[in-house]
This record gives C-alpha cells, sequence and structure tokens, in this order.
C-alpha cells in the first residue's frame, strides 16, 4: 500500500464522517415528524370515539391547531401546538382536541366569533396555509391535518375554511 492509497482511504473514512454528521440530524427530524404525525393521528381518533355521541351524524374534519401566542411566536419548529377534529353543525363549528396532551374544546358562532382565510403565512408559519377564528379576546388558528407532511395544506384548509363559514352561514332546520 503506497502513500496514494491511504490518502484514498482517509478521503473516504472522512467523506463517510461528514455525510453521516448531515444525514444522522435530518433522517432524527424525519423520524420525529412521522412520531408526532402520528401522536396526532391518535388524538383524532380518541376525540372522535369519545366524543361520538356529541358529534352524531354532523361532518367533521381532523384539523391541527395554533393559540395566538403560539402562531405569533418567533422561536418555534413547527406552528401548531395541537390536533382536532372541526365539526360542522348549522350555525356553529365546534373545535374537539387537544394541546400538549390537555383536552380542548373551542365552540364559534357568528354571534361569538368570525371567520378568516389567512392562505400561506411564511414566516414564521412554514409554508402551511392558515385560517383563524376571532373572539373577543383572542384568536385562534386552524390547518388542514395532512400527514406528515405538508403538501397538500393549501387545498385541505381551503376546505376546511369553506365548510366552516357554510357552517356559519346555515340555520338550525335550513
Amino acid at each position: 500500500m503506497n502513500d496514494r492509497d491511504v490518502e484514498t482511504i482517509i478521503q473516504i473514512v472522512v467523506g463517510l464522517v461528514v455525510l453521516g454528521i448531515i444525514l444522522v440530524p435530518l433522517l432524527a427530524f424525519v423520524v420525529y415528524v412521522f412520531v408526532l404525525s402520528g401522536a396526532r393521528k391518535r388524538i383524532v381518533q380518541r376525540t372522535v370515539k369519545t366524543h361520538q355521541q356529541l358529534i352524531g351524524n354532523k361532518r367533521w374534519l381532523p384539523a391541527r391547531y395554533a393559540s395566538e401566542a403560539r402562531f405569533k411566536s418567533w422561536f418555534k419548529i413547527f406552528p401548531w401546538e395541537g390536533a382536532g377534529i372541526l365539526v360542522m353543525a348549522p350555525g356553529s363549528v365546534l373545535f374537539l382536541g387537544a394541546v400538549r396532551k390537555n383536552p380542548l374544546t373551542l365552540q364559534f358562532a357568528p354571534g361569538n366569533a368570525t371567520v378568516q382565510w389567512l392562505g400561506k403565512c411564511p414566516w414564521p408559519n412554514g409554508a402551511v396555509s392558515w385560517f383563524q377564528f376571532t373572539t373577543a379576546d383572542q384568536k385562534h388558528y386552524f390547518s388542514s391535518e395532512t400527514g406528515a407532511f405538508i403538501f397538500g395544506s393549501n387545498r385541505g384548509t381551503k376546505e376546511l375554511f369553506d365548510e366552516s363559514s357554510r357552517s356559519f352561514t346555515d340555520t338550525v332546520g335550513s
């Protein structure tokens, strides 16, 4: 083995170490994303099972949730902090879900809230589309549940927004 062979072996080893330094954190992040996605899916399943009587035959859609403080925060990995379902009822929208393992129930009706499309709000909320419910004292932000990745967020969130807007304008018995 000559000096050129040793130098080649060292270059290969250094290249593999550098590649490992780059890929290990990326792989860990991808695993983390899938773990969180599974947790949100379980929250939705548990919510539907727990509140089946309340939901009845009303249309519901899975959603990601962010409080006003979380949405406006500059330092975060993910812009959402909870998951659940939006239940569409004539004249109102009900959010049933959980934030940091704590149950959260919010009811929005035209008398106490307004709904507004935001679309993509890139900084600091990533490439996720959003809409908000504004009440007298705070704002609540919602995006569609798209699984592990955010692809399709705009279409799914627009569907959530449209359904929510329709529920606001529907009246009981119409």
